[in-house]
């Protein structure tokens, strides 16, 4: 069965963030892994680790947890007997979180994940603003950020943001099957500030994608060409001003002379997120996808 990971460090947007995975999973029948991955400052750390009972430190996470799950359980118990019930276990560990992630999806079928960006006005310890894009950078699985306090509801149209790279063809394979939960839209769209007209820009995104679009089942899909100097710009106000439900990225890394002159715009897009925001890893094989 496959499993969302919903990573929380037990702050307010978290706890949003959890009910929102639990929504997410309902809707296309998953599982959740609740997982807290806490820090032990060296003066508190237990001499010999096998020894019980356990420090302070992973008490409270697995209480914490478990008070989470519980509130979790309740929410499914109050909503409609033909609602699926997921299974929702939780994992905590001593750690970090980039360095135990993937090991931890390998061994527990997971596809996904999901967590919160930090609230406005101050950085939470799980999910500071290095933390989430140090998340993207490592998973080998998508990544679902959660704007501050947005409560799940159907994703009516998708916003597929891309370079035009014949790898992202993939990705539209695995955004049509998140599609057909809700019949959403899917709008591929593409910023550029070349000599291109709109038109011609529009032309080439179809040139690419039309031929898959074919092979997907019932596809809505829409395409829209953007102009302007700034992608990360661009793309914040498209999700302010048209009517999308979540912006997807992929995630593709940088060079060192292009961190240093181009930035990021997963970063500057993570930093601050509009609606949902879903990175897609960079991936050279379509079985690394997800199939949702």
């Amino acid at each position: 069965m496959k499993t969302i990971l919903v990573l929380t460090d037990f702050s307010i947007n978290a706890d949003y963030s959890a009910h929102y995975a639990l929504k997410f999973a309902q809707k296309i029948k998953a599982n959740l892994l609740l997982c807290n991955i806490y820090s032990v400052p060296a003066d508190d750390k237990n001499p010999d680790p096998s020894a019980w009972p356990a420090g302070i430190h992973e008490e409270n996470s697995i209480d914490d947890l478990g008070e989470l799950l519980a509130r979790l359980k309740t929410q499914i118990d109050a909503g409609s007997k033909d609602d699926f019930r997921p299974e929702i276990n939780q994992y905590s560990e001593e750690g970090l979180v980039t360095d135990i992630i993937n090991e931890l999806a390998a061994k527990n079928n997971i596809f996904m994940a999901i967590i919160s960006m930090h609230s406005a006005g101050y950085l939470t310890t799980l999910f500071s603003e290095n933390h989430t894009r140090d998340i993207i950078e490592k998973a080998n699985f998508p990544v679902l950020i959660i704007p501050y306090q947005v409560r799940f509801k159907d994703y009516k149209t998708i916003a597929f943001a891309t370079d035009m790279t014949e790898t992202d063809i993939d990705v539209l394979q695995s955004l049509s099957t998140l599609a057909r939960y809700s019949e959403s839209e899917i709008l591929i769209t593409n910023v550029s500030d070349d000599h291109a007209t709109i038109q011609e820009q529009e032309n080439s995104i179809k040139k690419l994608f039309e031929p898959e679009v074919i092979k997907i089942h019932n596809p809505k899909i829409l395409y829209k060409a953007i102009k302007s100097r700034s992608v990360g710009d661009s793309l914040r106000w498209l999700s302010q001003h048209v009517e999308i439900d979540m912006v997807v990225l992929v995630h593709r890394k940088l060079n060192l002379f292009q961190k240093l002159t181009e930035g990021s715009i997963i970063k500057k897009m993570a930093d601050h997120p509009a609606k949902p925001l879903l990175i897609f890893p960079y991936s050279n094989t379509e079985e690394q996808l997800p199939v949702f």
